[in-house]
């Protein structure tokens, strides 16, 4: 049955990005001249080129099957005859003297001729395609005029990963220990782990370690997505996701990740309601009775009576108030969220808890406050750190990820720093000793190959080598260096505030009131305090982003600040690599300028024209220092950079900073950053802002003594 009115849905759902003024053309040609089509030939005749032309790589043999579909929902089943079939024969009626008809061929016609039909009107306006065209360039030009610059196309790149049969899944449920074998983890085409070992004891707390980009994090994915697959009697949970903002408060939210205690309660809701039915009868109701008092029991047991106060804790810990446990989650930024899905696998306990940078979105007395909690874990851990102290608190071993392979240490951060370097230093020992052996000993072979009495000594030589293990040399990691271009003094004073009161409007409070603040043209002052104090809101004071409500902020003219946000990513076009960036934000420069600002962040070689989307976390900070560098600043301030960013790289950042011949306001709960940097220390309180006598360590104490009151 023909069904004319579906070509244009067929048209569309085939040909998703035709523009719509040439799909109604097509659809009019084929409308307008039904009666005259009646072969795919004519079909393509009449549509195909126009069809093809707008759809690259459209082939003849596809586009060939599209119009026969056209020519079916055309008239169905009822073809006409095709103009191009062979004629039907024509029986004579009577024998006809060829020779008598010589001389008149006229008669003849009606046998020989073909019989057809008029050819069908299938020939092409011009002027009304031309125009359908001009509509469609016009309507990609608007489009192509709202549309960020053309990008390019990301390739689908993901992560892999195996592993060899796990023997420990069917055994005993009490063994909670983890150990995979073989692992190969490759992204895209490049190889991350091969033939690795990961071995977990229950109850160790694990570090791992690893230059920025090595595959830390995806090595995390592979396990909490299940391509590196755990026994199945191992609970595990990966806090990767912030947790979705809705009307759940803060505190319920932590209490539903308990899927036992939900359960509990849910069943002890339908046993009360059975029970106060007014038509129960006294046996059944008693029967009920003893299954909830036999419930109440066992939720006693599991201590799900005291779930409500230890989630409170664990929430009051990670740095919310009372109050706030009480809002629904979607009043919450991304970064507090974050901190709702650490207190839920927190509340939790899995047998197995990966962390990736659990540090970032707390402050340091959250992050003290995580150390300790940490330190009494009775399950395992994995985590990934930039915090040199966070490591050393927690970690009772460490592994170490590089040269697509896994080593175990024993101990924490700073005791594994050690023991590699001593480690390393006594492999390249003994394979330049094997070396020396070997060239040593093929001497010897070779000077006395063809000596008949020496043969014998010659054959056990060439067998000692076969039997000599193959060491291969030390790949030791490159120092990673950091360098802030030289710049111009300014003089003191730099920026100061004067009685200044900050509030965002007039119905608000105020965040800050009578700073008095100064700084100097070679200042290093690190700002501290608790999430939500307005530690951001003060860097933004001495920016001029936000203008004083009342007093002044006073800027020497000469001042050219540099900013390092922590939404630095955010501002990166992640299409475009790393040298299309610095180009794009500083115009004007060579392709070597740009290449040597890259080179002084460490991103050197091939990862030069990566796109951004593939780069690490860490290679982004990088690149966004290497930006902040070519705006040649003579003062920075830094709002949290170590995030994202390596152990090895945090060190070099602190260097780099300390040799700047400029001023350095950072806020940062890093402790070695701090100690490596700071001279100064501002504490955000109480809507003052304190320069604190002592520095970090006063800080420390003061933060400790907190937590101990509030436990």
């Amino acid at each position: 049955m023909a069904d004319v009115a579906a070509i244009p849905t067929y048209l569309s759902a085939t040909f998703p990005k035709l523009p719509d003024e040439i799909r109604e053309y097509v659809f009019t040609v084929l409308k307008e001249n039904a009666d005259d089509l009646s072969s795919i030939d004519e079909v393509v005749e009449a549509v195909g080129d126009h069809l093809q032309a707008s759809t690259p790589g459209l082939k003849e043999d596809r586009c060939r099957d599209i119009c026969e579909r056209l020519i079916r929902l055309l008239h169905g089943d009822n073809l006409p005859v095709a103009r191009n079939e062979a004629p039907t024969t024509k029986k004579l009626e009577e024998t006809i003297d060829m020779a008598a008809q010589q001389t008149n061929f006229k008669a003849m016609e009606s046998i020989w001729k073909v019989q057809t039909r008029e050819a069908p009107s299938t020939a092409v306006d011009h002027k009304k395609l031309k125009r359908a065209e001009n509509r469609a360039a016009d309507k990609q030009a608007e489009r192509a005029a709202t549309e960020p610059t053309t990008r390019r196309k990301r390739p689908e790149v993901t992560a892999t990963a195996s592993q060899a049969a796990n023997r420990n899944i069917n055994l005993n449920v009490a063994i909670k220990d983890v150990k995979l074998e073989q692992v190969d983890i490759s992204f895209g085409t490049k190889m991350l782990l091969q033939s690795a070992e990961i071995m977990m004891a229950y109850g160790r707390r694990y570090g791992l370690v690893g230059r920025n980009g090595i595959g830390k994090t995806t090595l995390l994915k592979m396990i909490s997505c299940g391509q590196l697959q755990i026994p199945k009697q191992i609970s595990m949970l990966s806090v990767e996701q912030e947790v979705e903002g809705d009307d759940t408060s803060v505190l319920d939210a932590v209490l539903a990740s308990d899927v036992r205690r939900s359960e509990a309660l849910e069943k002890e809701k339908q046993l009360q309601e059975r029970i106060n039915r007014p038509t129960m009868a006294e046996e059944e109701r008693n029967k009920y009775s003893d299954q909830l008092n036999k419930l109440y029991i066992e939720m006693e047991s599991l201590g799900l009576d005291k779930a409500p106060a230890r989630a409170a804790a664990i929430l009051y810990g990670l740095g919310f108030t009372p109050e706030e446990q009480k809002k629904p989650t979607k009043e919450f930024s991304g970064g507090w969220r974050m901190r709702v899905a650490l207190a839920r696998a927190l509340f939790v306990k899995p047998d197995l808890l990966l962390l990736d940078e659990p540090t970032n979105m707390l402050d340091m007395r959250a992050v003290y406050w995580l150390e300790g909690h940490l330190q009494d874990w009775e399950g395992t851990i994995l985590t990934v750190s930039h915090d040199r102290k966070f490591l050393n608190e927690i970690c009772t071993d460490i592994v170490h990820l590089h040269t697509r392979r896994l080593d175990h240490y024993k101990g924490n951060y700073d005791n594994f720093e050690k023991t590699m370097t001593e480690k390393l230093s006594q492999q390249q020992r003994e394979f330049e000793a094997q070396q020396q052996l070997r060239a040593h000993t093929q001497e010897f072979i070779d000077k006395f190959r063809y000596n008949a009495k020496r043969a014998a000594m010659v054959q056990s030589r060439i067998k000692m080598l076969e039997r000599l293990p193959v060491l291969h040399a030390v790949e030791f990691e490159s120092e990673v260096h950091f360098r802030f271009p030289d710049c111009e003094s300014v003089g003191n004073p730099v920026l100061q505030l004067d009685d200044v009161a900050f509030r965002y409007n007039p119905d608000s409070p105020y965040l800050f009131r009578k700073l008095n603040l100064g700084t100097h043209e070679n200042s290093r002052i690190c700002i501290v305090g608790e999430n939500g104090a307005g530690k951001t809101t003060l860097l933004k004071l001495l920016l001029g982003e936000h203008e004083p409500t009342t007093g002044m902020r006073n800027v020497n003219r000469r001042l050219r600040i540099g900013y390092f946000t922590q939404h630095h990513v955010d501002q990166l076009d992640l299409d475009m690599s790393t040298i299309e960036v610095l180009a794009h934000k500083n115009p004007g420069k060579t392709q070597e300028e740009y290449r040597a600002a890259l080179g002084r962040f460490g991103l050197s070689g091939d990862v030069a024209l990566q796109a951004v989307y593939s780069l690490s976390g860490g290679q982004k900070s990088r690149l966004a220092f290497a930006n902040l560098a070519l705006m040649n600043p003579n003062y920075l301030i830094l709002d949290e950079p170590t995030n994202h960013l390596d152990v090895e790289t945090v060190e070099a950042l602190g260097k780099a900073l300390n040799k700047f011949t400029g001023g350095v306001v950072l806020v940062s709960h890093d402790e070695r950053l701090i100690e490596l940097v700071c001279k100064e220390l501002w504490v955000v309180k109480d809507r003052m802002v304190t320069n604190l006598e002592g520095g970090l360590d006063e800080y420390r104490k003061q933060v400790y003594k907190q937590l101990q009151l509030a436990a």
